[in-house]
């Protein structure tokens, strides 16, 4: 699976990995105030490949083949996978106060009661969606991927050239997003990619929640699971993981610590654009009752310009992407880009 991935999208994760890898020196430079390279990358996507692959022996196959098929060396996949949690690991001791808008995404899950309806009370059910900003010339390299592997569950995920899963769902009706945080601890281990792979080889809700948690994660993030009628929040740090199950309403998190243990290890300050998308979803995700198309609807939303939940190459950086999710009937619509033009398509098992 892993050399079919490489093969298909060789010349693609070499010029991802170049922009990656510029991309990370310029922001721990001026976001952490290190002076990192290359080097200095790769050395903690090495320190990073043993952990790693215990962690996961699948997914590290599946990297071994990527890399093999697209003639790029094993550590500088592992390094494009997980280029996020190995730019923080390398942005501290640095100026900790700096606001950084380094990316973004906003997340909204949604428990049964926020999808009743009065003419079917017992009908409510769980809806999870996020959109994913990143750096704006990254756009061309997001794509959908569909994997059957022989001896895991089917997925059906978002995701870049070469990489590992992000965003998506597996055919047991386990969803799983991510939204980026930052926090001191950040250090060589397994990054979030590696994470959700393994999380959505999972078979149940509870095993896939306790694979985040358990996990010797690399950087810091914000973790959903959700199923047919349940949803578990992981606000994670390396070494903390903070875990809620969402009884009822909407939970929404955008790219700042909303748990204090994390807020005390907090590496940049709230961005105005961070608290403006979580306070803006917050309010859409207050209509009742919500619908798969309404909270579809809520990632074109271009309030707040530059601070926006849908952001269109604004200081190098877009929404590239956005998900939503219906585990209960296994629906999964995914939109390339910016979202208030893009075209919404469905992945399916």
């Amino acid at each position: 699976m892993g050399l079919s991935f490489g093969e298909t999208s060789r010349a693609e994760i070499h010029d991802l990995y170049r922009r990656r890898i510029d991309n990370a020196i310029a922001q721990a430079k001026r976001y952490g105030g290190q002076v990192v390279d290359e080097g200095d990358v790769l050395a903690v996507a090495q320190a990073s490949i043993a952990v790693t692959r215990a962690f996961d022996p699948h997914g590290m196959d599946e990297l071994e083949g990527i890399a093999a098929a697209a003639d790029l060396a094993l550590v500088k996949v592992l390094a494009m996978n997980g280029l996020t949690d190995f730019r923080d690991a390398l942005s501290w001791p640095g100026n900790a106060a700096a606001s950084a808008d380094v990316g973004g995404c906003t997340a909204i899950v949604a428990a049964p009661d926020a999808t009743r309806t009065d003419a079917a009370p017992e009908a409510g059910y769980v809806l999870a969606a996020q959109s994913w900003d990143l750096a704006t010339d990254n756009l061309p390299f997001v794509i959908g991927v569909v994997r059957r592997p022989k001896d895991r569950p089917a997925t059906c995920t978002l995701t870049t050239d070469g990489c590992l899963s992000l965003i998506g769902m597996n055919e047991h009706g386990l969803a799983i997003g991510t939204t980026n945080i930052r926090t001191t601890d950040a250090r060589p281990g397994v990054n979030y990619l590696s994470v959700i792979h393994k999380a959505l080889a999972q078979t149940t809700h509870e095993a896939a929640a306790e694979v985040i948690a358990r996990a010797p994660r690399a950087g810091a993030h914000f973790y959903y699971v959700a199923s047919a009628e349940r949803v578990t929040l992981l606000e994670c740090s390396a070494r903390n993981a903070i875990r809620r199950e969402l009884e009822r309403g909407v939970a929404v998190h955008a790219n700042h610590c909303l748990e204090p243990e994390n807020q005390a290890i907090e590496g940049s300050a709230a961005t105005s654009s961070s608290r403006h998308r979580q306070a803006r979803m917050e309010a859409l995700g207050a209509e009742r009752p919500l619908t798969f198309e309404k909270i579809r609807g809520f990632f074109a939303d271009t309030d707040g310009g530059a601070d926006a939940i849908c952001r269109d190459d604004f200081d190098g950086l877009n929404t590239n992407g956005a998900v939503v999710m219906a585990p209960g009937t296994r629906r999964i619509e995914l939109v390339h880009g910016v979202p208030s033009r893009g075209t919404w398509v469905a992945l399916g098992f």
